[in-house]
């Protein structure tokens, strides 16, 4: 059987152990969130796209946010009315809607920005931390207390960095996530379509 290339049967069937599949590998996080196919009948949102030229990924990304902006620009502005009224009422009932509303926006970046949902979650978190940002140090100027005073400048880039960090992680997450339920319910319904 070797000479002829073909393999020899196993004698015991004990011995033939099953092995995972590549669908059935991937751990805990992939047994949550299992692969959704891409959405049906949309189009290559890179296919206008020039490669050549210098930093491809950077332009890539800048070419998927001028293609889509109203998947950034209305989810930003709904995440910073949210962040901001987070900070403004703190642990109220308000405070507590707020940040729903907050997230949800960036969940909904995601879910608008097909082409990328990451990309579009992290860039609604950035702006929202931006602009709530500034509004911050702006009341804090109107006040009547200026930075070197109150606050080392160092202290407040330093906080401002990490917060936005924060809030570009928070959206990527938010906006895969959204990218994701949208891909999810695209399938599910493609298979309740056909079940008809």
């Amino acid at each position: 059987m070797i000479a002829r290339g073909e393999a020899p049967e196993p004698e015991d069937a004990d011995e033939v152990r099953d092995e995972p599949s590549g669908e059935q590998r991937g751990g805990f996080l992939r047994t949550l969130f299992p692969p959704a196919p891409p959405l049906p009948n949309r189009p290559d949102p890179l296919a206008r796209f020039d490669r050549t030229g210098p930093m491809p990924p950077v332009r890539e990304r800048l070419f998927l946010l001028r293609a889509n902006p109203l998947a950034w620009i209305l989810p930003s502005a709904v995440a910073f009315i949210g962040l901001s009224a987070s900070r403004f009422y703190g642990p109220t009932l308000i405070g507590m809607l707020a940040t729903f509303v907050q997230f949800g926006a960036l969940i909904a970046a995601g879910w608008m920005g097909w082409q990328r949902p990451g990309l579009y979650g992290a860039t609604a978190g950035l702006i929202s931390g931006v602009l709530s940002a500034g509004l911050i140090l702006l009341v804090y100027a109107q006040l009547g207390a200026p930075p070197g005073e109150t606050f080392g400048v160092e202290a407040v880039v330093l906080q401002t960095a990490l917060e936005l960090v924060y809030w570009g992680a928070l959206g990527f997450v938010g906006g895969w996530y959204g990218g994701y339920l949208r891909r999810r319910q695209a399938q599910l319904g493609g298979r309740t379509r056909r079940s008809r």
